[in-house]
């Protein structure tokens, strides 16, 4: 069996770089959060991106729900039509269980697809060790938590765990992951939320699939695409949910996170 180019993904590169075009930048869920209603703030996004036409209709939680399956259904469809490889469609399948993808792509020759599960597994052990220290859990538990396979050791992690989170920062200064963990530890303890860690960790996943943008032909972008309008999805959802609650503004754009675009 022919073994698969990177020239076999010119049409699929091609289609999807149309559809980046289309995903709906931050700027624009910033704008809708300010609005006073539900049904303004999502005709701002659908306005700004390309949706189901059913979206605009939306009443409740329910049809939100219900609406946005039905998205996700059109990009699995998407996905499972342009991607030509299996291993590519299961790691991304299983994305959100980062070691499971990580040991799928280990078989691939696309370094930046295995990268992305590893950044994926340090940022997530990160939160894990702040979760658990601030809850005031045990060491043992971290070391039953913590995932394997990241670019960071993770007994810098383990062997701090009673260090203070400023002590654990200089650990992890010369890493990548300098500016997310300062930014989220300073606010977690200033204001005793998780909120700046968990976007800080959205946005530098999605500033790392940016990247895919400068190949040429290959399944990265396809892969970086398929992300960011899975991302772009939770971020209605994210908004659509805030708004049927009454959820103030600030907050909202508090919790949204960098877009492809």
């Amino acid at each position: 069996m022919k073994r698969t180019s990177r020239l076999d993904y010119a049409y699929a590169v091609g289609r999807v770089r149309a559809l980046e075009r289309k995903l709906v930048e931050r700027a624009v869920f910033s704008e809708a959060a300010e609005e006073k209603d539900f049904p303004r703030a999502i005709k701002i996004v659908f306005d700004a991106g390309e949706f189901l036409e059913e979206m605009a209709k939306i009443k409740n939680s329910e049809e939100l729900d219900s609406f946005l399956d039905r998205e996700e259904k059109e990009l699995l469809s998407l996905v499972t039509e342009i991607l030509l490889e299996k291993d590519v469609l299961e790691a991304f399948l299983v994305e959100k269980m980062p070691e499971k993808a990580l040991k799928i792509s280990e078989s691939m020759n696309y370094s930046f697809i295995h990268d992305y599960f590893r950044h994926k597994i340090d940022l997530a052990n990160l939160k894990i060790f702040c979760r658990l220290k601030y809850s005031g859990a045990s060491r043992e538990k971290l070391e039953k938590s913590i995932l394997k396979g990241g670019f960071l050791d993770d007994q810098v992690l383990i062997k701090n765990f009673e260090e203070t989170f400023g002590d654990v920062g200089e650990k992890i200064q010369s890493t990548p992951y300098a500016e997310v963990w300062n930014r989220g530890v300073d606010t977690l303890e200033e204001k005793e939320t998780f909120v700046e860690l968990e976007r800080g960790i959205e946005d530098f996943l999605m500033d790392y699939l940016r990247k895919a943008k400068y190949v040429v032909f290959g399944p990265e972008p396809i892969f970086a695409y398929a992300l960011a309008k899975r991302r772009e999805l939770n971020l209605v959802r994210l908004m659509g949910i805030g708004k049927l609650n009454q959820i103030p503004p600030l907050l909202l754009k508090q919790r949204i996170s960098e877009t492809y675009v």
